[in-house]
């Protein structure tokens, strides 16, 4: 207990301070230094992970009919191969990078990359929140590649999301249920991607021994004054965790 009261004192207020600082805190939010931030980020999971008893390594693999992100799709309705590695510790904190193949035709990238951060914890019985930051990179195409904060709940089954784009790009934020259902659960959402258009889902997530069979239709609207058109459409997936 002395050494973690220590560490608070010596490492997160002096942050906190800073970052509520006027100035500061506008560079902050607004993602005026993001090399900081992740700097800052990266060396909190390292510092606070010291202070866990237990770190655990997973990894997951799964494949798709298409991958649908947000309502569109980002393989040009052809198959996709995903997979990713994720280390967190008991105190909440992770941090993990996922991978998809991506682009379809006429695209000048081929792969997706997520590397992301974060903390996450339970509130009380039911009711979780996740707090991180991701990174979405496709080797390539450097002008696509983007940044979010986001903060998530998850209460009773019913979820928020709010992503904060970095660097002036597009803000998401989402609302969904999930409720078991049978052998499986079904979940529904609505999300709206700023300047580019609303999205609906609704799904069937089936657990078969270490296998997770997922069925989906999604729906997306596109925003009037953006590049994008609707679209809709099902899919299907199978994924397994390690």
């Amino acid at each position: 207990m002395p050494q973690i009261g220590c560490f608070l004192k010596k490492t997160l207020y002096p942050m906190f301070l800073l970052m509520f600082n006027a100035s500061n805190f506008y560079k902050f939010i607004n993602g005026d230094d993001m090399k900081s931030i992740k700097i800052a980020l990266t060396s909190m999971f390292l510092i606070l992970s010291s202070y866990a008893s237990a770190v655990e390594i997973s990894s997951n693999v799964g494949l798709s009919s298409d991958y649908i992100w947000r309502g569109m799709t980002q393989t040009n309705g052809d198959i996709a191969v995903n997979g990713g590695f994720d280390l967190s510790t008991d105190n909440g904190f992770y941090f993990g990078t996922w991978a998809s193949n991506a682009g379809g035709a006429g695209a000048n990238y081929s792969m997706e990359l997520d590397i992301y951060i974060g903390f996450s914890g339970e509130m009380a019985e039911n009711m979780t929140y996740d707090v991180g930051y991701i990174s979405v990179i496709y080797p390539g195409q450097d002008s696509a590649d983007f940044e979010e904060a986001y903060v998530g709940f998850n209460i009773y089954g019913l979820s928020i999301l709010y992503s904060d784009g970095q660097n002036n790009s597009p803000s998401y934020s989402e609302i969904g249920y999930s409720v078991d259902a049978g052998p499986g659960s079904f979940n529904i959402s609505y999300g709206e991607y700023e300047d580019t258009g609303d999205n609906s889902l609704v799904g069937y997530d089936w657990n078969i021994g270490d296998f997770s069979l997922g069925f989906y239709y999604y729906d997306f609207e596109a925003d009037s004054a953006g590049s994008m058109t609707d679209d809709d459409g099902a899919y299907v997936s199978i994924s397994r965790s390690f």
